[in-house]
């Protein structure tokens, strides 16, 4: 008895607690928020400090060119049920919206802007056909990101005054990710 109570107890302690994706009705999505270091902290509203996916949250890179031959990315959790486990490099680079700035204009030191982003992931087409006649793609992601301008170090130029340039740093923000079920 005690050892039946034994295993039962550390059968527990392996359950998935990871939700699965309903493909039934035409794809799925998910939202995420990110720091300043672009790591997710959180999915779908969860608790940042206490993660659904402890040790595999995930990351996004903003590249908005193909500088590495790489564009923008993203890592999600494999039990999110996402192409490629959820390793989504490269997509397409980022297209930006305008600055929209929440506090000054960017001419001071603590200003502050968000810009929305999104890309395309067309390389992602599940096991089977292309982008164009895939049944299962992901479209990309979007995302809203929060900076501030802050003063950067001193910098004194050859044959001129020195200055303390203005640098613009990521805060954090949040977006979107999105599959999609082609019903043919």
């Amino acid at each position: 008895m005690k050892r039946a109570l034994a295993i039962a107890v550390l059968g527990l302690a392996f359950v998935c607690t990871s939700r699965a994706q309903d493909r039934t009705n035409g794809g799925f999505s998910d939202t995420f928020a990110f720091d300043k270091n672009r790591q997710i902290t959180s999915w779908d509203g969860s608790d940042p400090s206490n993660p659904p996916y402890p040790y595999e949250m995930g990351a996004v890179s903003l590249m908005t060119d193909f500088s590495h031959n790489y564009g923008s990315a993203i890592s999600a959790p494999f039990q999110l049920g996402y192409l490629n486990n959820g390793d989504l490099s490269p997509c397409d680079p980022l297209t930006l919206g305008p600055k929209m700035w929440t506090i000054g204009d960017g001419t001071n030191i603590g200003d502050t802007f968000t810009q929305h982003g999104t890309t395309t992931c067309p390389y992602f087409t599940g096991e089977w056909g292309t982008y164009n006649n895939s049944n299962n793609r992901l479209d990309g992601f979007s995302v809203d990101a929060t900076y501030d301008i802050v003063q950067g170090p001193r910098t004194c130029p050859r044959f001129h005054p020195c200055y303390y340039p203005h640098l613009t740093v990521l805060v954090g923000g949040t977006g979107t990710i999105t599959d999609t079920i082609i019903n043919q």
